[in-house]
């Protein structure tokens, strides 16, 4: 059979990263063990159907699968309607869709939807169809049968993450789509990891309930060794010059950590970045990593406001933990990056000028601030539509742009306000340190700002060196082998 995953990055703040790691997971899982045949239509980073249906036409798929987050949902249903796709099974997966299977009663033109891990669940609908047998009670997937909804539950989560293959890279390394879009490709930046779930609460993060949706452990680790297997092996292939940890939780496990500080150095001699959670061990874990590669971390600092970040976000740390954990990361030549967000439920100009104020004191050599998107199925969606903020599902035009227009009607923080603030908001962290850094970011959150990103790809390197100081002085980076400072 042949399985056509679906991937879009379309109109989004920060442009397009090229890369899913859930939708490589599944094209292992199904190659692997079904023998199934794999490709990935990407669109990105604005709509245009031409190159999906060339797609449709060159690889005549039986089934496609589309990775959806809500703020991409306009853009899977008009897929959906694209001549060619009626004669396929389709399935939803992802966030969205996990959340809300429901979404299968609202979308006559959807065949089924992928409720938690897909890697089961899709390999059975592809053998299934193979065998002409009928996929109505597959566990992990709602499925359309006339005018029924079929609601099967899921199968517990993978306990075993070591007997995974590792995520295949190649669909979209081979995707024609892909032409050095967005800010991480496959031969710039490689992106592993090291495991699945979180055991953390944001209330604005569809983790939090992903968790409860399959019976068994959320929060699970791979071995250091399997990583490191991964790791040699993408190396070798793509000849990436740095390494990207994208988990949530990369510093959560110290015992993965000792054991990774040990062979980290033995198999890889690139840079890498990861994320990081602000607690009590944060510190003694920075200085572990930064002895063995580390170069930039970055933080969910989220808001300035200890009420709305601790009450309402559930982010239990204060703000003292965050100038200390800054102050350090860039004392041991990190680059310390803030991630935060603005229009947050119950949050008005005041509370908002705390964030400024605190990445003011913090000085991080980059953040990123994101406009709160109301994501269903999250608690902090039910806490905004409880209050009046919103008065349902958002229903979103082709022009917006996702995390740069606030959706929230609150009466002390309307969406025009949340754009004026967002605009001084470089003033106020950087105008009276850096007039470079306040004027590329305030440059960056005008209206044509995800264009010049996009315009300026091939010099972007040379931005952010020039934004944020480069690799030299206080922020130096060890480049730890011929090969990677000659890349």
């Amino acid at each position: 059979m042949k399985l056509l995953l679906v991937f879009t990055e379309i109109q989004i703040k920060y442009g397009s990263y090229a890369f899913q790691a859930g939708l490589g997971a599944i094209s292992a899982w199904v190659k692997r063990e079904g023998g199934h045949e794999v490709a990935l239509a990407y669109m990105g980073p604005k709509f245009d159907p031409a190159p999906f249906r060339q797609r449709l036409r060159d690889f005549k798929p039986d089934v496609i699968g589309f990775y959806t987050t809500e703020d991409q949902l306009r853009f899977a249903r008009k897929l959906l309607a694209e001549p060619g796709v009626s004669e396929c099974f389709t399935v939803f997966g992802g966030p969205f869709a996990t959340l809300n299977p429901e979404f299968l009663e609202e979308e006559p033109r959807l065949d089924a939807i992928c409720v938690g891990e897909g890697e089961l669940p899709i390999n059975e609908l592809l053998n299934r169809l193979a065998d002409g047998r009928d996929p109505g009670d597959i566990p992990g997937l709602w499925v359309r049968r006339g005018a029924e909804i079929i609601r099967n539950p899921s199968p517990p989560f993978l306990p075993d993450l070591d007997s995974l293959p590792f995520v295949d890279r190649s669909i979209f390394a081979e995707a024609p789509e892909i032409r050095h879009v967005g800010i991480t490709q496959i031969s710039h930046r490689n992106s592993f990891r090291i495991s699945r779930g979180c055991p953390y609460g944001c209330t604005f993060c569809s983790n939090q309930r992903l968790g409860m949706v399959q019976q068994g452990r959320f929060t699970r680790f791979r071995s250091v060794d399997k990583v490191m297997q991964e790791i040699q092996e993408v190396t070798e292939r793509y000849e990436p010059r740095e390494i990207y940890f994208d988990d949530d939780t990369f510093t959560l496990d110290q015992r993965f950590l000792d054991e990774f500080v040990e062979k980290y150095p033995q198999t890889c001699d690139l840079p890498f970045e990861f994320f990081s959670h602000i607690g009590p061990t944060t510190i003694p874990v920075l200085e572990k990593l930064r002895g063995v590669g580390g170069r930039r971390v970055s933080f969910g600092v989220e808001s300035g406001n200890e009420e709305i970040r601790t009450g309402i976000l559930k982010k239990r740390f204060s703000n003292d933990q965050v100038i200390e954990v800054f102050r350090e990361a860039k004392k041991m030549g990190y680059q310390a990056e803030a991630f935060v967000m603005a229009g947050l439920p119950d949050e008005d100009p005041e509370t908002f000028r705390d964030t400024a104020d605190l990445l003011r004191t913090i000085q991080p050599d980059l953040y990123s601030l994101s406009i709160y998107f109301p994501f269903r199925g999250t608690e902090l969606y039910d806490h905004a539509l409880k209050q009046g903020y919103l008065p349902g599902p958002v229903d979103l035009d082709d022009a917006f742009v996702s995390r740069r227009r606030a959706l929230l009607n609150m009466p002390n923080f309307p969406p025009k306000v949340v754009a004026r603030e967002v605009r001084k908001f470089p003033w106020r962290v950087y105008g009276r340190t850096s007039l470079r850094k306040a004027l590329l970011f305030r440059a960056y959150e005008m209206p044509i700002g995800d264009s010049l990103l996009q315009l300026l790809a091939p010099v972007r390197r040379f931005l952010r060196v020039y934004a944020v100081g480069g690799v030299t002085g206080a922020h130096k980076v060890e480049l730890r082998s011929e090969k990677a400072l000659s890349q």
